[in-house]
């Protein structure tokens, strides 16, 4: 080991040398082991000889050991040609240093070196250290009462400095590098001031081009990265004072479900605040974030022990076309929302704390289409606010046409309150629905951690039948739908509505119950009802569907209803002539045809007999059931007759009589919707 006497023999030594004794030209001093506060060594050999150019320093070590986290550097060798000693410091104004490193490899660089023992005092700069595939410069110059460290990296592999910067990484950061896959080229420059172990300014600028990196899952990407920033900081009165930069101008990624091409819509930030001196409490007193003709948005956001404490944002209004793609789209997947064609402008504005938080959305003629023709809005305008604190937010909105699958909306306006995670309406909504009015009242929404809860009250004016069919594509009819909707609610994805709705059509009465939804907006609606049907005319229903003349009266039902993405996957249904009030009852050849054909039977057999030559019949009663069950319709009439079940049995007026029998019992519920579509196409029996 080398001792405070082995150290003051060493500059003794050195003392008698530059004394004018021109009989000594050179000295030579070998250490097999030694040590030195926390540095270790062996077999270090050092000369001292008179050069060319003045004093010329030669070391050698087999072995060095600094402390962690720089590690043994071995075969070293050290070549200065002219030092020389000045008001109490050594000066090596140009050397040469050669040395092996575990994971720097073999270098060769040029240092300079000024060391002042006594004041402890030091500057070195290294140039040339070879790292990562690239070149790394240092400066470091230290006094007791403050240091400075300068570095210069030009074109570092990431992916090989990596091993490099584990040395100074947790366990658990550690863990967190080694499940990703990366690789890029890193330049930049950085300063760093400070006292002992304490830092008090710095300043880093740097440039990352060609990063590509993934994590295991694949959920994290990026290719072909070019990324610049900067950072200042500095330590006043225990508290820092910082300003950051990033730009990321080229190059694509994935975060999961957001896709950025940054080429396209390159991303700038710009950050300034303060933070304490241990960094648990970080304020960004000013936060510009702009995506290139997607979105600018300004804030500010206090962090506490790395959690948010407060948020505060706001961005400018943007189009909504690109806002959507490229923020909204990927999170909406699964969603009523999943696939929209969008226009106009929105802006928003954040205000969160842990207790609650206030949004704000101005928009200014934004359209939402929905893709799959399921909704439609236009021309909407105002603003929407929404606060789960005490203080309330106004909601304004209006809108210049929508439309509900085929149902079209007419203009109107919403205005609202939203306090505590609610919203109210202060005043009625007068909704129009084709050539009637639906007026919505007592609206209430919920935010819940299951999703969005709302409901309401309201009341339907007569719709004309004639408008409705024609929307929906059926045959036109007559009558009138209207109702008072005691409640309609929607939680949980499902859609519920109290009460009845009324239809006026045939000159009688269907009244709808228990009707609900199940994802009314999703990719597989779900509908259930009870319909009950009374005292329809049958001249005006077999009128309209182009069926074949049949008069008198019909009731029934169809309970148990459900529609899955609209096709009936279950239901029971009775229709038949009533036992009171049947009015009176004919039914034409065509109708006698189409039923039969319902029923199973041979068409046509009227055009065979004697009976062409009657244009219809009496009848006493008719009636046709149906239960739906896994595709398949159990069919029945109104009583069973020989073969098979009297769909039409004849009697209750003057001859001639007719029964029609239905022979399918089960029938696969796409044939005979085949039945149906062959009766609606066909244009009846010819009667010569």
């Amino acid at each position: 080991m080398l001792s405070v006497r082995a150290r003051t023999a060493f500059v003794c030594c050195l003392l008698l040398w530059i004394a004018p004794l021109q009989a000594i030209d050179s000295i030579e001093l070998r250490l097999g082991q030694w040590a030195w506060t926390d540095y270790q060594g062996r077999e270090l050999i050092l000369q001292l000889s008179l050069g060319e150019a003045g004093l010329e320093l030669k070391a050698q070590g087999e072995r060095i050991a600094f402390p962690a986290p720089i590690g043994d550097v071995q075969d070293i060798s050290l070549h200065c040609a002219d030092v020389s000693y000045s008001a109490g410091s050594w000066l090596c104004p140009s050397g040469t240093a050669r040395f092996s490193h575990a994971e720097l490899g073999r270098q060769q660089l040029q240092f300079t070196l000024k060391a002042n023992t006594e004041k402890e005092q030091y500057s070195i700069q290294l140039e040339g250290v070879k790292l990562a595939e690239g070149r790394l410069d240092i400066d470091l110059n230290y006094r007791t009462s403050a240091w400075r460290l300068a570095l210069i990296a030009d074109d570092l592999s990431v992916q090989k400095l990596a091993p490099w910067l584990s040395r100074f990484l947790s366990a658990e950061q550690q863990e967190t590098m080694a499940a990703w896959s990366f690789d890029g080229r890193l330049s930049g420059s950085g300063q760093v001031d400070g006292k002992a172990d304490l830092l008090s300014k710095l300043t880093v600028d740097w440039q990352l081009n060609d990063v590509n990196f993934s994590n295991d899952s694949g959920t994290q990407v990026a290719e072909q990265l070019m990324l610049k920033g900067s950072l200042a900081g500095q330590l006043q009165q225990s508290r820092w004072l910082w300003h950051t930069t990033l730009d990321a101008s080229q190059g694509q990624t994935y975060f999961e479900p957001v896709f950025l091409d940054l080429t396209q819509f390159p991303i700038s930030m710009n950050a300034k605040g303060t933070a304490s001196e241990n960094f648990t409490e970080i304020d960004v007193t000013t936060l510009k974030l702009d995506q290139q003709s997607v979105m600018s948005l300004e804030g500010s956001l206090a962090f506490k022990d790395k959690k948010p404490v407060s948020i505060q944002l706001s961005s400018q209004p943007a189009s909504m076309a690109t806002l959507y793609q490229q923020w909204l789209q990927p999170f909406s997947l699964g969603t009523a929302v999943a696939k929209l064609q969008t226009q106009g402008q929105l802006a928003a504005s954040l205000e969160w704390q842990p207790s609650g938080y206030q949004l704000a959305l101005d928009v200014t003629e934004l359209g939402l289409a929905d893709e799959e023709q399921r909704f439609d809005l236009q021309g909407l305008t105002g603003k929407l606010g929404w606060s789960t604190t005490a203080t309330p937010m106004q909601t304004n909105l209006s809108w210049k046409d929508a439309r509900l699958y085929a149902i079209t909306l007419g203009e109107a306006s919403v205005k609202a309150m939203s306090q505590s995670g609610n919203l109210y309406l202060e005043e009625t909504v007068d909704l129009p629905v084709l050539d009637g009015r639906l007026q919505l009242s007592a609206f209430e929404l919920e935010h819940q951690p299951t999703g969005v809860n709302w409901s309401f009250e309201g009341l339907l004016t007569p719709i004309s039948m004639e408008s409705l069919s024609e929307a929906l594509g059926w045959p036109i009819l007559q009558g009138k739908l209207s109702g008072v909707i005691p409640k309609v609610s929607y939680a949980d994805q499902q859609l519920n509505i109290a009460g009845a709705l009324q239809v006026k059509v045939f000159d009688g009465t269907t009244v709808i119950r228990d009707l609900r939804m199940s994802s009314p907006f999703g990719s597989l609606p779900q509908l259930y009802a009870n319909i009950d049907i009374n005292s329809l005319d049958l001249a005006m229903l077999t009128q309209a569907f182009d069926f074949g003349r049949i008069s008198g009266r019909l009731e029934g039902y169809v309970h148990d209803l459900r529609l899955s993405n609209w096709e009936p996957v279950q239901f029971e249904a009775s229709l038949a002539t009533p036992e009171t009030n049947p009015g009176k009852r004919r039914i034409s050849q065509r109708a006698v045809d189409n039923l039969t054909q319902i029923g199973g039977g041979p068409s046509g057999m009227l055009q065979r007999g004697f009976l062409q030559i009657f244009e219809d019949f009496s009848y006493q009663k008719l009636g046709l059931s149906c239960r739906l069950r896994n595709a398949i319709c159990e069919m029945s009439g109104i009583e069973e007759a020989k073969q098979g079940y009297y769909i039409v049995k004849g009697g209750g007026g003057l001859p001639p009589w007719i029964n029609v029998v239905g022979y399918t019992r089960r029938v696969d519920w796409s044939d005979l919707i085949a039945r149906l579509i062959a009766v609606r196409d066909s244009s009846g029996p010819v009667i010569e």
